[in-house]
C-alpha cells in the first residue's frame, strides 16, 4: 500500500526547508526591498498600503505585522498557493530537485487529474491549429490580426473544431474522463440526457497558465460574426478562480518588477499583440472586470499601473470600478487613453508600432484627473448649483484618498476650473471633516487576571530570542529556568518546545524549523512576529532577564502564600498557618539569594 506523505522523515522535512532560499520563494510573489537585515513589502495576504511584510532569510522565515501570518517556507506556500502541508512538500520539493518517498495525497491527487485533462485538451486544440483543413479559418485570423506563428506558439495558441464533439470523442473515453472535463466546463451534457458537446466549437483557444505555468482553463475568441458573446472563458472549477487570475502574469512578472510598472488591458489579444511587439509588462483581466485580488496581485510587485480598457461604456465602467478600488492600494494607477476612441491597445500597437505606445503611456493621465474629467464630460453649462454640490459630494472621499499634498492641489484645481468653482472654497469643503456617528458603548469585558508587567513581558521575549539565538546557553539556565517562570501562555508553550528541541539534541536549533513544529498557527504567528521584531533591537543582558523573569514569579508566589495565610488564620488552622510559613520563608531566603546575584 502506497504510503501517506505524513511518514516522510522530519529530516527529509528539514532538508527540503534548509535547502529552499525563502528569499526567492516570497520574492516569486513579493516586490522584496532591503530593510536593514531583513527584507519588506506588502503582504500577499490582505489589503495593505504600507508595507508590514518581513522575511529574514538568513532564518528561513516570515512574519506580516499587519495579518499575523508568520513562518516558515511551508507556511508561506501553503497560505499563497491554497495548498495542503502534503501539496505544498511535493511543490518545494520539486522546485530544489529532491525525491520524495512514494505518497499518496487524494486531494493533489484529485488536482493533478484537472491539470492533466486541461493539459490535454491544450495539446488537441493546439494540433487542430496546425492541421491543413481544420485549422484553417483560426490560421487566417491569425493572419489578419498579424500574429506570428512564433508568438502563436508562445501562447499555445489552438482551435476549438466547429463540429460539436471534436473533443467529446478524444478525451472523454471513460467515465473518470467526462467527468472531469465536465467539470472544467470544456464538455456539457446534451439536453437529451444522452452524451455530451462541446462547449467551446469553432473559437480561437488561448490557455489561461497559473503563476507555475499550467493550464487552468481556456479563453475562446469567436472567428465568424454573430457566434457570441466575442469572448467565451471557462467557468470556475477547483483550480480556476477568475478573481484571481490575470492572464499572462507569469510571463509578465519579470518585466512587471523590473520596470516597477504593469499595464492592464481588457482582452487577450491586446496582450498578445503587445507581447508580440516588445512590451512585455502587460496582463488581462478575465473579462473587463478587476478585482480587488487582481490590484492586490499587482501592487505586491509594482508601484505604478496602467489601466487600458475601451472607451465603450463596459470599459468605462471597469475602469471606474478599477479606480474605486485602486484606492485601498499602494498602487498609482493611470489612465491610458489613445486619440482615436476606436482604438485598442491592439490596435493602436499595430498601426503606429511600440514606441509610439510606450510615448502614450508616458502621457497617461492620473486617475483623479481621469475621474473629474468623466464625472463632468456632457453636463450642461453653465451648471446649476444642485449639480456643482453633488459633484463636491460625489469627490470628496476621492479628493481625501490623495496621499501626496501635490497631487491633491492639481485635481481640486482641476474640479473647480470644471464646475467654475473658487479654489479655496473647494478647498476648504475638502478639509471638513465628516461629523462620525457616536460609537455604540462597547461590552464590559469580562474580568481577567491582570497582565504581566511590560518588563516582565519584554523579559521573557527576549529571553525566547535569546536561546534561539545562542542555544549552547541554555545549560546555564536548566537549573533555574522553568516554563512557569513565562507568564504569557504562548511564550510558556514556546519555551517548552525550544527546551524539549535542545534537550533531544537534534542538531543545530533552527527557527524555521521551530516554526514548522508549531501545529497551532497562533502559536507559529506569535513566534515569528517576536523574532523579527527584536532582530534589529540591541542586545539585552540575558542572565540578567533570567534571574529578573525568576525573581518575579517568586516574588509573586509569596504573595499568594501570604493570602493563604492570612485566610488560614482567619480560620483559626494553627497546623496549616505554620506549614505556610515555613515555604514562605524558603521563599524569601531564595529571592534574597537571587537579589544578591542579579
Amino acid at each position: 500500500m502506497t504510503a501517506l506523505l505524513p511518514t516522510i522523515s522530519s529530516d527529509i522535512k528539514a532538508e527540503i526547508r534548509a535547502r529552499t532560499d525563502i528569499f526567492k520563494l516570497v520574492g516569486e510573489y513579493v516586490r522584496l526591498v532591503p530593510s536593514g537585515r531583513t527584507y519588506k513589502g506588502l503582504c500577499p495576504f490582505h489589503q495593505e498600503k504600507t508595507p508590514s511584510f518581513y522575511v529574514i532569510p538568513h532564518k528561513q522565515m516570515f512574519h506580516c505585522f499587519g495579518c499575523g501570518k508568520g513562518g516558515d517556507a511551508f507556511a508561506f506556500v501553503m497560505e499563497a498557493e491554497r495548498l495542503t502541508f502534503p501539496e505544498a512538500v511535493r511543490l518545494l520539493a520539486r522546485r530544489i530537485g529532491i525525491e520524495l518517498p512514494e505518497y499518496q495525497d487524494p486531494e493533489a491527487a484529485g488536482k493533478e487529474k484537472f491539470f492533466a485533462i486541461l493539459e490535454a485538451a491544450a495539446k488537441f486544440y493546439a494540433a487542430q491549429l496546425y492541421q491543413a483543413q481544420t485549422g484553417a479559418p483560426a490560421r487566417d485570423y491569425l493572419k489578419t490580426r498579424a500574429i506570428a506563428w512564433e508568438t502563436a506558439r508562445q501562447f499555445q495558441l489552438g482551435f476549438a473544431p466547429p463540429q460539436g464533439d471534436a473533443l467529446t470523442r478524444r478525451l472523454a473515453k471513460d467515465p473518470d474522463a467526462t467527468v472531469l472535463l465536465e467539470k472544467v466546463g470544456l464538455i456539457k451534457p446534451q439536453p437529451s440526457g444522452t452524451g455530451h458537446y462541446d462547449a467551446f466549437r469553432n473559437r480561437l483557444m488561448i490557455p489561461i497558465l497559473d503563476t507555475h505555468g499550467r493550464v487552468i482553463g481556456f479563453g475562446g475568441r469567436v472567428l465568424t460574426k454573430g457566434d457570441e458573446p466575442k469572448y467565451l472563458n471557462s467557468p470556475e472549477s477547483e483550480i480556476f478562480n477568475k478573481r484571481r487570475v490575470l492572464f499572462n502574469f507569469k510571463e509578465a512578472l519579470p518585466q512587471i518588477r523590473r520596470l516597477n510598472a504593469a499595464i492592464v488591458v481588457e482582452g487577450f489579444l491586446d496582450v498578445i499583440s503587445l507581447v508580440q511587439s516588445g512590451i512585455h509588462h502587460v496582463v488581462a483581466t478575465l473579462g473587463t472586470s478587476i478585482t480587488p485580488d487582481h490590484l492586490q496581485l499587482l501592487s505586491r510587485n509594482a508601484q505604478t499601473l496602467y489601466l487600458s480598457y475601451d472607451a465603450d461604456e463596459a470599459g468605462q465602467r471597469a475602469t471606474l470600478r478599477a479606480v474605486s478600488m485602486q484606492r485601498d492600494t499602494s498602487l498609482n494607477a493611470r489612465i491610458l487613453s489613445f486619440p482615436d476612441p476606436k482604438d485598442d491597445p491592439d490596435s493602436f500597437v499595430r498601426r503606429e508600432g511600440p514606441q509610439k505606445f510606450l510615448e502614450s503611456l508616458q502621457a497617461s493621465r492620473d486617475i483623479y484627473t481621469f475621474l473629474v474629467e468623466t464625472r463632468t464630460r456632457g453636463l450642461n453649462r453653465p451648471l446649476e448649483v444642485h449639480v456643482k454640490e453633488s459633484l463636491v459630494r460625489e469627490f470628496r472621499d476621492y479628493i481625501k484618498a490623495i496621499e501626496s499634498p501635490i497631487a491633491r492641489s492639481e485635481t481640486i484645481r482641476t474640479l473647480a476650473r470644471l464646475l467654475d468653482l473658487d479654489v479655496s472654497l473647494l478647498e476648504s469643503q475638502f478639509s471638513q471633516e465628516k461629523p462620525r456617528s457616536p460609537a455604540p458603548p462597547a461590552d464590559k469585558p469580562a474580568p481577567s487576571a491582570p497582565p504581566a508587567p511590560p518588563a516582565q513581558r519584554k523579559r521573557e521575549e527576549w529571553v525566547l530570542k535569546h536561546l534561539l539565538d545562542h542555544p549552547d546557553e541554555f545549560p546555564r539556565t536548566r537549573s533555574l529556568l522553568s516554563p512557569a517562570d513565562f507568564t504569557d501562555p504562548d511564550l510558556r508553550k514556546i519555551f517548552h518546545l525550544i527546551r524539549d528541541t535542545i534537550e533531544r539534541g537534534e542538531g543545530p536549533l533552527q527557527p524555521a524549523d521551530l516554526l514548522g513544529a508549531l501545529e497551532e498557527p497562533s502559536l507559529a504567528s506569535r513566534l515569528s512576529g517576536l523574532i523579527i521584531a527584536l532582530e534589529e533591537a540591541p542586545p539585552e543582558p540575558f542572565m540578567e532577564c533570567v534571574k529578573g523573569m525568576v525573581m518575579h514569579r517568586l516574588k509573586q508566589e509569596s504573595q499568594d502564600l501570604q493570602a493563604q495565610i492570612q485566610k488560614a488564620e482567619r480560620a483559626g488552622n494553627g497546623l496549616v498557618v505554620a506549614d505556610l510559613q515555613r515555604q514562605q520563608f524558603d521563599l524569601r531566603r531564595k529571592i534574597d539569594l537571587l537579589g544578591r546575584n542579579v
